[in-house]
C-alpha cells in the first residue's frame, strides 16, 4: 500500500504531534497506532484549523494579515511550509487528526480485516466511483454545483474584526456561530445544466474533499472535465463499466 486514502489505514509513529478535532489542546502521541482514515482535509490559509498550526505569536499576526486584507508573513508561510513538508493536508480519526507528512500508509491490524472479511456488505455508488469508472444517467435532470459566494470574505472579516477583542480561538468559534446566524455560506448552490437519461460520463479523477466540506467528482463531461457534488449525481446515475 503507497498511498493514504479515505477508510485506508495510516501509522501514526510515537511522537507525532496529534491535534483534538474539538476542544483541546495538540499533544505528541505516546505510542505508535494504525488507525482508519475517517476523513482527508486542508489545512492550508484558506482551511479553518491553519492557526492551530501556528505558535502563539506567528497566530496573532495570522490573524491580523486575514482580518486586514493583506498578505500573510512570509515566514508564516515558510514555517508551515517546513512543518507540513508542503503537502497541506491532514488525517482525520476518530476524534483526532494529524499532518498527513507526518504518517505513513499502513496494512489493517488482523481484527479489523476480520471484521471487514466479516461485513462483505456491497460496495456503495460512492465507493464504486473510482478513476475510469463509467456512469450512465438513468434520468432527465438538472446537476447543480458550487460557486464562491463575493459576499462571504466580506462579511467574515468584517465580523472578525468587530470580535478583535476576544482570543483567537473564542473569536474563530463566534465568527463561524454569527456566520451561521447570518445565513452567509462560503459556496452557493448554482444550477449547472440538464442532462438527458442515457448520458454517460467517466470519473477523471479521485473523490476528494471538496466545496462547503461536501464530495466532488471530478470527471469527463461532454468532451470536457467538470467538477460536480457527489449528491447531485448519486440520486440519477448507475455503473456502467467498472475501471
Amino acid at each position: 500500500m503507497s498511498e493514504i486514502e479515505v477508510n485506508g489505514y495510516v501509522r501514526v509513529p510515537k511522537g507525532t504531534t496529534v491535534y483534538p478535532t474539538g476542544d483541546g489542546v495538540e499533544a505528541p502521541s505516546t505510542r505508535e497506532q494504525v488507525v482508519k482514515v475517517a476523513r482527508i482535509f486542508d489545512v492550508d490559509v484558506k482551511s479553518d484549523n491553519f492557526y492551530l498550526l501556528l505558535p502563539d505569536e506567528m497566530r496573532l499576526r495570522y490573524f491580523e494579515a486575514s482580518g486586514g486584507k493583506r498578505p500573510i508573513d512570509p515566514d508564516i508561510l515558510e514555517f508551515t511550509d517546513r512543518l507540513t513538508k508542503g503537502d497541506y493536508r491532514a488525517v482525520e480519526w476518530s476524534t483526532k487528526w494529524a499532518l498527513i507528512a507526518n504518517l505513513q500508509p499502513a496494512e489493517a491490524p488482523a481484527n479489523a480485516k476480520k471484521a471487514e472479511k466479516a461485513e462483505k456488505k456491497p460496495l456503495t455508488k460512492q465507493q464504486q466511483m473510482v478513476t475510469g469508472s463509467v456512469w450512465r444517467f438513468t434520468q432527465d435532470t438538472e446537476l447543480r454545483y458550487k460557486v464562491r459566494n463575493p459576499a462571504y470574505a466580506t462579511v467574515r472579516d468584517d465580523i472578525e474584526n468587530s470580535l478583535r477583542q476576544l482570543p483567537s480561538h473564542a473569536r474563530t468559534q463566534n465568527v463561524e456561530a454569527k456566520l451561521n446566524e447570518m445565513g452567509v455560506v462560503d459556496y452557493l448552490d448554482e444550477p449547472w445544466g440538464p442532462v438527458k437519461a442515457g448520458e454517460t460520463f467517466t470519473v477523471r479523477g479521485k473523490l476528494t474533499s471538496g466545496f462547503a466540506g461536501g464530495q466532488d467528482v471530478p470527471m469527463l463531461f461532454r468532451g470536457e472535465k467538470f467538477t460536480l457534488p457527489y449528491s447531485s449525481l448519486e440520486p440519477v446515475i448507475e455503473l456502467v463499466t467498472e475501471r
